[in-house]
């Protein structure tokens, strides 16, 4: 079990691994934006401030999403594409 803190909503809540960042969020009313779930509309934009070394790279999709919106950056990711592992995280949009 990892534990997510979500800065923006001071919540810090276990969540299983193997499942999305944007859906713990979903299931514990965080405060994150999300729209295609998917990779590719960009909406749930975020930075990883703790707990980046434990996550897998980012694939292509979230590659270009990210490029084209603009968000390249150290920590950036879309909470959609990052799949919580045994890691400890903390992120902020």
């Amino acid at each position: 079990m990892a534990r997510v803190t979500f800065h923006n909503d001071d919540l810090t809540v276990d969540a299983e691994p193997g499942t999305t960042l944007s859906l713990v969020a979903f299931q514990n009313e965080a405060g994150l934006p999300f729209g295609c779930r998917a990779g590719t509309c960009g909406t749930c934009v975020l930075t990883v401030v703790e707990g980046a070394e434990g996550l897998d790279e980012p694939g292509f999709v979230e590659d270009d999403t990210l490029a084209v919106c603009g968000e390249i950056g150290p920590g950036r990711r879309l909470g959609c594409q990052i799949i919580v592992r045994d890691t400890d995280l903390a992120v902020e949009w």
